[in-house]
């Protein structure tokens, strides 16, 4: 709910991410519990860009240099808002959250882990993050097709992408209620 009185595009991205990550947590989970950690990390991935000035969240040009630090921020300062909500696995999920934004091939951030340090709920939640970022318009670029954004992820799997995860995304976003169906 604050994130929406914050910013209600990423509430709603917010929303469509917790549903790709429930499927694919659905297959690569291996206990209710690791799904019931993925599915509230999904739903607070991006709770963090509450911190986040307008000027820069909003922002219709790229980012300079120091902005783009700011904004990488967000990853943490959400960490730091699950864990000062003293909830039951508050510190899993902080974590979760903290590294959805680490890449596989360890150039991510914001600690730089490398494929299998990166906790899975945060691999799974970097490709369904990256899938709706680029299926929804931003103020930064036009939505794209679902063509184009596998195409790209595609690209990316080695890279920012787990290859074994990209494998079982690939099978799950084809049926998805979620998928990209129109340009």
């Amino acid at each position: 709910m604050a994130l929406n009185y914050r910013d209600q595009l990423t509430e709603l991205h917010c929303q469509r991410v917790l549903g790709l990550a429930e499927t694919m947590g659905k297959i690569c989970c291996s206990s209710k519990h690791d799904l019931e950690l993925l599915m509230m990390a999904a739903a607070f991935h991006d709770i963090g860009k509450i911190g986040t000035p307008d000027r820069i969240l909003l922002k219709t040009s790229p980012l300079s240099d120091s902005e783009w630090l700011q904004m990488q921020q967000h990853a943490d300062i959400g960490e730091k808002i699950m864990l000062s909500l003293g909830l039951k696995n508050a510190i899993l999920v902080g974590k979760v959250i903290r590294h959805h934004h680490e890449h596989y091939d360890g150039s991510g951030y914001p600690d730089g882990l490398l494929g299998e340090d990166i906790p899975l709920p945060s691999r799974i939640i970097t490709i369904v993050d990256s899938y709706d970022a680029m299926a929804e318009k931003r103020a930064y670029h036009q939505a794209r097709s679902h063509e184009e954004i596998m195409e790209i992820l595609h690209q990316e799997t080695g890279k920012k992408h787990d290859p074994c995860l990209m494998s079982d995304f690939c099978r799950c976003i084809e049926s998805s209620p979620l998928r990209k169906i129109y340009a």
